[in-house]
């Protein structure tokens, strides 16, 4: 892939134009598409209902998650007829961490037992996987672009532009429901032992220098 290309080809494109012109030179089965079902997650599930209904979205499912993110997760499948799968760890390895409270003990591997292998497990085959980061977020994804490299996989991040008042706008002028969480003053959601109330992300691994799970570095 010709990143240069496609990251000036793609930049003057809308989020949903962007998506369309993705399938216009990727087939379905080469694109991976994830989601967290967090706070800003609607957004992009809204427009892959209307670009690709069909599409499949694994839900990463740590095991730990709210149970307003679990019901999140159902109220979206049902209002837009999207096609999740539940992707998991190995029920003896999500176990370890539960026994051994790997999530206070070293998050990092918690986080990968949970979040980065499942994922890797399943990224095989495909040649592009679409993210709904956003470069308002966090300091760490200010500088991304687009399209970006990884060793194994091209990231494709068509939010990756949009202003935090834009993410409002989109979600009240399209009428989408939120996470409940949102109301209970959590801007960010992950896992439950790691998401404190907060704004922006300052919410996630609280006194912790720690700042992605690991599926965006």
């Amino acid at each position: 892939m010709n990143l240069e290309f496609f990251n000036n080809h793609y930049k003057p494109l809308t989020p949903k134009e962007r998506l369309q012109e993705l399938y216009k030179h990727y087939p379905d089965d080469k694109i991976l598409f994830t989601s967290s079902f967090g706070t800003t997650s609607v957004i992009l599930l809204h427009m892959i209902s209307q670009v690709r209904p069909e599409q499949k979205i694994y839900f990463i499912d740590t095991g730990y998650h709210f149970d307003e993110t679990i019901a999140y997760c159902d109220q979206l499948k049902d209002r837009l007829g999207l096609n999740v799968v539940d992707l998991k760890a190995a029920p003896n390895r999500h176990k370890f961490t539960a026994q051994n409270y790997t999530y206070l003990q070293n998050q990092n591997l918690c986080c990968f037992i949970n979040k980065v292998d499942p994922v890797e497990r399943v990224k095989k085959g495909y040649h592009i996987w679409i993210s709904g980061l956003l470069r308002f977020q966090n300091s760490n994804r200010e500088k991304l672009q687009l399209f970006e490299e990884t060793k194994d996989i091209v990231k494709f991040h068509p939010l990756l532009d949009m202003t935090q008042e834009e993410t409002a706008l989109y979600i009240q002028l399209y009428d989408l429901p939120i996470n409940d969480l949102v109301n209970q003053g959590y801007d960010s959601v992950g896992c439950t032992h790691c998401t404190s109330k907060g704004n922006g992300r300052t919410g996630r691994w609280m006194n912790n220098s720690k700042t992605e799970c690991g599926l965006h570095v």
